[in-house]
């Protein structure tokens, strides 16, 4: 058995031997491809330091192979008695040897690689400047030869024009393809090149000696950065000359230029307006654009529609006063001149404005979207759409409004829903802009409206005849009562009692109002600004209730509306201000006219005008507005943390309705605050589960299991949905009195 055991013992060292070499020849093939190549690198070249590199570690893994290989067979050559062979030597420190040896191998070869990239990357470089540089020679060459140029213009530094090179290049081939070149001062030189490429477009360095300046810029009197409140509206008046979309808003400006003066001198007594920068702002009206074909700015002067043109006037007294820059616009080709668009086939034209603000309609939106084509969304953060119904979430977002047969022509924009402005602070999901009811008057006037005293007699609100029909048993029963008169178009249709002085400027509607006791509201139009100015003329509103509310579902005039809003009253802004002012009414319950009638006329009211319904109040408002409101930069918080007040609402209450309950405001700016687990933790919410979705309005939510429900798409915020199943965790804010559009942190 021994002679059997010592034969087996060797063959184990030799087993070991060659399973030892096995490895290590494992190893040189795992750094070589089937050829016999050695590998690449991962950019598919092996740069040749490497390839030296990778043949000297496998000359020296080989020798070392070699030499155990003989170590080995000489220890089973040199001794018959294989119970005792000698001991192998320790090779483990020779193998560290060259395990060291290696890495330092591997070392340099990963330096020469970096180094070998660097040095490629250079020379690619340098090939791209010696192109670049042929191509200037090649201009200069062309530059010298045209000795008759008009002068000398040597190219300028080409740095942050990398296209410079190729439109030169295009120009001196094509100038003459179409003539607006030459209208533009193009003639052939290279002179006349640059300065089109540099001044016209912005392809270009301009030329030392030269200044880029838009026609708006080398117009305007105004050179201070600084917002500065303007003393009078002078400066105004020459944007608006001989442009008769501007015709009826100029003449409520002039008539208002004093009150908008005061009121920005005591704004600015009251409050630090001196550390302002001045902003550029377009205003685009589109609904009095000619193209929009509504024909509103002409219309008013023959009893057409005024609340639009009211809140146009006063936005842009306002703006004015304020101290920033104005650029008008009342048409698509000077909407596209201001934005530097061509109106004809010439390149695009630098802008003429860079603006910081866009105040427009739903209308004049559509008309930027059409002229800017895909390029409108730069402009989209800075746009502000005046919406006098408002636009409520779920008909803003487009893919939802389709999905859920909410689509209407004046929704799916897209916007944040806080860029609609409105008339009325009837949407907290918008933002309330507003407009002023004072009406300045002259001193003469003012002397006589002071003197005039109320009269047993009514003002009918409706300028249309057609507003009168179906009317006659109310109009009947405030007869009995009260001398009724009117502004209206056509006599014919209304009754024979009827006092009519049909279409009538501000200033004779102001002594009308003085003169009479009430101002009947006949259930249309809806939410115009008259209703106020009844009000600021110490006149009582009688203000019909409409039962059923009018929305979008039951109403031919709110069906294209983007907004489920429901209308209980003709006015409902008026209707929470209440009586001793406003006087609720069912036209067609005549005991509950006598009821409204005979209260009013016990009593004696005090004209009223609420603070964010004068000029100072507008001034405040869009002020801070302009300053603080920021859907550019999602960095920038308004309105501050710290006024976020969280209410719980009970299943099926929206959060319109629960930040109300609570003496709030729902802040549709404060959702994102609520939108996660841990935030609603801060709350005193702990869910047990909860998931993200954009299949509902009313997130963040939760259900009688504490699962909540978080908004996965930020334009579905909304503070006027509910959901019977679901509790809605509402953002709230307090706000200033009579002026809710801010809260007391805000100013």
């Amino acid at each position: 058995m021994r002679k059997l055991k010592r034969p087996l013992q060797g063959i184990v060292y030799v087993l070991l031997g060659v399973g030892f070499i096995w490895c290590l020849t494992y190893f040189i093939l795992s750094n070589t491809d089937e050829g016999g190549k050695t590998v690449t690198s991962h950019d598919g070249v092996r740069p040749h330091g490497s390839v030296k590199a990778d043949a000297s570690r496998s000359e020296d893994i080989m020798k070392f192979i070699a030499k155990f290989a003989d170590d080995l067979l000489n220890i089973v050559a040199s001794s018959d008695d294989f119970s005792a062979p000698s001991p192998l030597k320790d090779y483990k420190g020779e193998w560290r040897v060259l395990q060291i040896k290696l890495e330092a191998e591997e070392e340099k070869a990963q330096m020469r690689d970096t180094m070998i990239k660097e040095l490629r990357s250079d020379k690619l470089h340098l090939q791209e400047q010696v192109v670049h540089l042929e191509e200037l020679l090649k201009l200069k060459a062309g530059e010298d030869a045209q000795s008759d140029d008009q002068d000398n213009c040597p190219l300028p530094p080409m740095d942050g024009h990398p296209e410079c090179i190729g439109k030169l290049k295009w120009m001196k081939e094509m100038w003459e393809s179409d003539s607006c070149y030459r209208s533009y001062g193009v003639n052939g030189s290279q002179c006349s090149f640059l300065i089109y490429l540099s001044e016209i477009e912005s392809w270009c360095p301009v030329l030392q000696g030269r200044t880029a300046s838009s026609p708006v810029e080398e117009n305007s009197e105004e050179v201070s950065d600084q917002a500065v409140i303007q003393r009078s509206l002078k400066g105004l008046y020459s944007s608006m000359e001989n442009r008769t979309q501007f015709r009826w808003i100029q003449g409520r400006i002039l008539s208002m230029e004093k009150i908008w003066f005061k009121a920005g001198q005591s704004l600015s007594a009251k409050y630090n307006l001196t550390e302002r920068k001045a902003k550029q702002i377009l205003v685009h009206p589109g609904a009095v654009t000619d193209e929009s074909g509504f024909r509103i700015a002409q219309s008013a002067f023959s009893g057409g529609p005024l609340g639009e043109l009211v809140q146009w006037s006063d936005l842009i007294s306002t703006l004015y006063i304020l101290g920033h820059r104005l650029h008008l616009s009342a048409s698509v080709p000077e909407l596209k001149h201001l934005l530097g668009l061509s109106t004809d086939v010439c390149p695009p034209r630098q802008s003429a404005v860079k603006v910081d603000l866009i105040y427009t309609d739903i209308i004049g939106l559509k008309q930027i979207q059409s002229a800017l084509d895909t390029s409108w969304t730069q402009y989209k953060c800075m746009i502000r759409v005046l919406d006098s119904f408002g636009t409520e979430p779920d008909f803003n977002h487009a893919a939802w409004a389709e999905e859920h047969y909410l689509k209407s022509p004046f929704g799916g924009l897209n916007l944040i829903p806080m860029q609609f402005y409105t008339m009325f602070p009837h949407t907290p999901d918008n933002t309330f802009l507003g407009f002023v009811v004072q009406h300045q008057l002259s001193s003469q006037e003012t002397q006589r409206l002071e003197s005039v005293k109320k009269r047993n007699r009514a003002l009918v609100y409706g300028k249309s005849a057609a507003f009168w029909e179906g009317k006659r048993s109310y109009l009947d029963t405030i007869h009995k009562h009260l001398e009724i008169h009117g502004t209206v178009d056509d006599s014919a249709q209304i009754p024979e009692y009827v006092v009519n002085h049909g279409i009538v400027k501000g200033t004779e509607v102001q002594t009308l109002l003085r003169q009479s006791k009430v101002f009947v509201g006949l259930s249309f139009p809806y939410e115009g600004p008259a209703p106020l100015e009844a009000l600021a003329n110490g006149c009582v509103f009688l203000n019909p209730r409409l039962d059923p509310p009018l929305n979008s579902l039951n109403s031919q005039f709110f069906s294209e509306k983007p907004t489920m809003r429901e209308l209980t009253s003709q006015h409902p802004y008026a209707e929470a201000i209440g009586e001793p002012y406003v006087w609720m009414v069912d036209m067609y319950n005549l005991t509950d006219v006598e009821r409204a009638l005979t209260g009013i006329l016990n009593q004696n009211i005090e004209p009223y005008v609420p603070y964010e319904f004068t000029s100072e109040g507008m001034l405040q408002r869009v002020n801070v507005l302009i300053e603080k409101q920021d859907f550019c930069y999602a960095g920038r918080r308004w309105p501050p943390r710290s006024a976020l007040q969280v209410v719980k609402a009970e299943a099926g209450t929206s959060c319109k309705q629960a930040c109300q309950d609570a003496g709030l405001i729902c802040e549709p700016a404060f959702f994102p605050d609520l939108n996660s687990v841990m935030s609603l933790a801060d709350y005193g919410l702990n869910c047990h589960t909860s998931q993200y979705s954009e299949s509902s309005v009313v997130l963040p939510a939760y259900d009688q299991q504490k699962h909540c429900l978080l908004q996965a798409d930020h334009l579905l915020f909304s503070c006027v949905r509910s959901d019977a199943l679901l509790n809605r965790v509402c953002p709230c804010r307090d706000y200033i009195k009579d002026q809710r559009a801010l809260c007391t942190a805000c100013v």
